[in-house]
């Protein structure tokens, strides 16, 4: 005899009356398998219901839900904007010489160095003592 396992019950929010096909099992019997085929046995299937009462899909995902939900957006952009200003106050003309400048600025030579080397000077090899 083949075997089906049920899980019925209710949402526990809308109380509507669900099978939990997901929890659901079908158990063939020896004969049922050289059939391939669940319940195609002599003493048919046998039907176990247990009790299990959860939320149903649609419930549950209204709890999931973040719509309408800011975490914290509108204050962001208040200090955002807040800060904007503060550099604004601390360096006006920062925005003047950050879209003026270019590659203008001192690029060594090539030869040259940061101290004003000439290309032979430089340390000297030490000897080795004997």
């Amino acid at each position: 005899m083949c075997r089906l396992v049920l899980f019925a019950g209710t949402c526990t929010r809308c109380n509507e009356s669900l099978t939990w096909a997901d929890l659901s099992q079908q158990l063939s019997c020896l004969e049922a398998k050289n059939a391939d085929k669940f319940g195609s046995c002599r003493r048919g299937v046998d039907v176990e219901t247990h009790a299990f009462d959860q939320e149903c899909d649609a419930c549950a995902g209204e709890d999931e839900g973040v719509a309408g939900m800011d975490f914290g957006e509108q204050d962001f952009q208040q200090y955002h904007h807040q800060y904007q200003q503060y550099q604004q106050y601390q360096h006006p003309s920062s925005a003047a010489y950050t879209a003026g400048s270019s590659s203008s600025a001192s690029i060594p030579q090539p030869g040259s160095s940061k101290r004003g080397r000439d290309e032979g000077e430089g340390r000297k090899k030490k000897k080795a003592r004997t």
